[in-house]
């Protein structure tokens, strides 16, 4: 049953935004064009906040990402397990303009590491991601490093929640009243205005 809240709102033919549904955020992270970076964002040891883009495999319930033995951010989540996420299309996609992007608090879980890749949690993970993002090329270089130590981070988000939106306008709780009646129409009615 879709998510009510799921909707896009369109007026005019042009398309507004809306949050995603389960089938919406599965297409996204896992679809076959699903070749976004996950941003982590992290705090270093001297309190600071840091963010790495890496690559990433979403289950449909957690995040992984394959770290390598002298990575910062695995450090940091080390020290550190909370953490945040943000995954987002790069360019619009045409003709609606989705511009998608899904965001998670996320507690880290290092399943396992420094490990090479033999017998290892984290091979399948990174020879998976490899070939989604790169193909053959990927799964070769992956290969080609099997003997380097890397870590299997699990990323967990908080009270299972992904905040989502696709969509090139702001959602209707930014606007002041009166300031967009189309929008606030369609949020009281529960669907598209007529």
């Amino acid at each position: 049953m879709p998510d009510p809240r799921a909707r896009a709102f369109k007026i005019a033919d042009r398309f507004y935004g809306g949050v995603m549904n389960t089938a919406e955020i599965d297409e996204f992270l896992r679809g076959p064009d699903a070749r976004w970076l996950i941003k982590i964002a992290t705090i270093t040891e001297d309190g600071w906040p840091s963010v790495v883009p890496v690559w990433y495999q979403w289950t449909g319930e957690v995040f992984y990402a394959v770290g390598r033995k002298r990575s910062a951010w695995v450090h940091n989540l080390m020290r550190e397990p909370r953490c945040a996420v943000c995954i987002e299309e790069l360019e619009p996609v045409p003709p609606a303009g989705a511009n998608r992007k899904i965001l998670a608090q996320c507690t880290a879980e290092i399943v396992e590491g420094p490990a090479v890749a033999e017998g290892s949690r984290w091979a399948p993970i990174a020879a998976e991601m490899a070939s989604r993002y790169m193909s053959d090329v990927g799964v070769a270089r992956i290969d080609g490093s099997a003997g380097w130590e890397r870590y299997l981070v699990k990323m967990t988000p908080r009270d299972s929640k992904l905040t989502t939106w696709q969509g090139i306008d702001w959602h209707a709780r930014y606007f002041e009243p009166g300031q967009r009646p189309d929008l606030q129409a369609t949020e009281l009615s529960g669907g598209e205005p007529g």
